[in-house]
């Protein structure tokens, strides 16, 4: 039995536990040295519909990563995330999401049906009995999906060797993002800067500049500066985490390791500040196999050959006996330069009249490697609890 789910979608606004805290981070670790972006909430929805179809042990197990406690709580994984994704459409952003059965009539139909209104991903079928062919056409999916716009940067989805005649199920996501500033920095302030790479190597890229009211916290005891910058997405935002030092990288993530909620912590202490603020233009894609990730942070027996409760699946009389989670992969890609759209809010004049008669101003230049975040606020009445919607590192230019 080959299923493949491809999930390219949102994220869900159930308070998340191993999965919402290591999932990236343990991404990042896994990849040491390496700029990379990840989507973790992509990988949760498609896990959150294996497990309303899990069984024994496997669903506990999912469960309980996926901290959630309750049947109650799966089902209420997608609700209430359409109103807060419709004003992504604003911007470039590409969340795709599907799950790919085997063209068979072992599938149970329950399955299939009502999957998109429940957790936002829709389920189709394919033949897998030739996985070359059924791996091409996956990817020529993703293309006509994507009107083609990234395939200048992601150019497939499933390499050949990802499907075989033992593949049971495939989770794939896809995420894509234009950045788009709330205000956008002013092109002609872009200069080649030195920006100051991990092992001491040197190198020069555009470091774009602004100077603004943003939301910053300067942390002396771990020499951080944490920068938030809106995008042009209402409760849409990039987080910026910026150490003062070549290695504060390493330590940062470590810290992060061994308490999930530092930046949690850090968004509570935040005030509007007039900062001149300098981070450099580029680009990050890359593709990510989740299979060990997963494994590390207690999802195990869906993997199992031999029970991985996912029976159900297939139908009662199926002649097929087990079908397990072969394999999870992801694709991303997002692109940082100054495009935006400009928009001058009352509120914004009130904080720089408040502001305007300092005497300096402060200054955060993200020259070194750092940390970032974009954060997705779902309700504005409770502006600490966030959905991370894509996370990353940048180790400067290759």
């Amino acid at each position: 039995m080959y299923i493949i789910v491809i999930s390219i979608s949102s994220f869900c606004e159930t308070k998340f536990d191993n999965l919402r805290k290591r999932l990236a981070l343990e991404a990042i670790q896994a990849n040491s040295n390496q700029s990379i972006v990840v989507s973790p909430l992509l990988v949760r929805l498609s896990l959150c519909k294996v497990a309303s179809i899990a069984s024994g042990y496997s669903r506990t197990e999912l469960m309980t990563v996926l901290g959630i406690n309750s049947t109650k709580m799966l089902q209420n994984c997608f609700k209430g995330l359409k109103d807060v994704m419709d004003p992504l459409k604003d911007i470039d952003v590409l969340l795709l999401n599907k799950i790919i059965v085997n063209y068979t009539d072992d599938i149970n139909p329950n399955f299939i049906t009502n999957s998109t209104t429940e957790y936002g991903v829709k389920v189709d079928k394919v033949g897998f009995d030739y996985p070359k062919m059924a791996v091409a056409f996956i990817n020529r999916w993703v293309e006509k999906a994507s009107y083609r716009r990234m395939t200048i940067y992601i150019t497939g989805v499933l390499d050949q060797t990802d499907l075989d005649n033992k593949t049971s199920i495939v989770l794939i996501s896809v995420a894509y993002l234009k950045v788009t500033w709330e205000f956008p920095f002013d092109i002609r302030l872009t200069k080649n800067k030195q920006f100051h790479h991990r092992g001491g190597k040197v190198s020069h890229v555009p470091m774009m500049s602004i100077t603004g009211l943003y939301l910053y916290l300067n942390d002396d005891v771990n020499n951080i500066q944490y920068i938030n910058m809106k995008l042009a997405s209402n409760g849409l935002s990039v987080m910026f985490a910026v150490p003062q030092t070549n290695k504060g990288l390493d330590k940062f993530l470590s810290q992060l390791s061994n308490n999930q909620d530092i930046i949690r912590d850090v968004v509570k202490r935040m005030r509007f500040e007039i900062i001149n603020i300098m981070i450099p233009r580029f680009k990050i894609k890359c593709t990510i196999d989740w299979n060990k990730i997963l494994q590390k942070i207690g999802v195990t027996q869906v993997f199992n050959e031999s029970d991985s409760g996912l029976n159900n699946v297939l139908k009662k009389d199926s002649k097929l006996k087990n079908i397990t989670l072969s394999k999870v992969k992801q694709s991303t890609f997002i692109d940082i330069d100054e495009m935006g759209i400009f928009r001058q809010t009352p509120i914004k004049e009130l904080f720089y009249a408040q502001y305007s008669q300092r005497d300096s101003i402060l200054y955060a230049i993200a020259d070194r490697p750092f940390y970032f975040s974009v954060t997705l606020q779902a309700d504005i009445s409770r502006p600490f609890e966030v959905q991370e919607l894509f996370t990353g590192v940048y180790y400067g230019p290759d």
